[in-house]
């Protein structure tokens, strides 16, 4: 499992200078900020099928081990998704590992988007706390500018 990588969710613009740069080689994905399947090779994607078979045979067989034990993630979502949230929570969980869940929509536990906080310095800020980063955000290019850096977003 790669040391760090974080997992964003949302529609993009340009992609083309990380376009099928994440291969079936794990060292590819070490580091690396998945935002879009246009990243992954062929080869890649079909390794991100092989591990979630392997997730899926070792959750019945065994229910999960300790492989993501001290590690946590971050769990940033600004639009609601039940569905989501609670897989990557479980998936984590299933794994050894803990979680931190931000409700960033309206009504949501955070202050930071209240205080006018920037997402991409909430996001920066939360990666001093965690292994990996999922966030999911209502506005178009949002994600696509927190992980590659070019733009502020609220």
């Amino acid at each position: 499992f790669p040391s760090k990588i974080d997992i964003m969710t949302s529609a993009s613009n340009d992609l083309s200078a990380v376009t099928n740069t994440l291969t079936d080689d794990v060292s590819s994905w070490e580091g690396k900020n998945l935002i879009s399947v246009t990243q992954m090779t062929t080869s890649g994607l079909l390794r991100v099928f092989q591990t979630a078979q392997e997730m899926r045979d070792l959750v019945r067989s065994k229910g999960g081990d300790d492989r993501l034990k001290h590690k946590v993630l971050a769990s940033i979502f600004y639009e609601a998704s039940t569905r989501t949230s609670c897989s990557f929570q479980a998936a984590m969980m299933r794994l050894g590992g803990t979680f931190l869940h931000v409700d960033g929509g309206k009504g949501g536990n955070t202050s930071a988007s209240k205080k006018g906080e920037s997402l991409e310095d909430t996001i920066r800020c939360l990666e001093c706390y965690t292994d990996v980063t999922v966030l999911r955000h209502p506005t178009t290019g949002s994600v696509q500018q927190v992980a590659l850096g070019d733009g502020t977003v609220k």
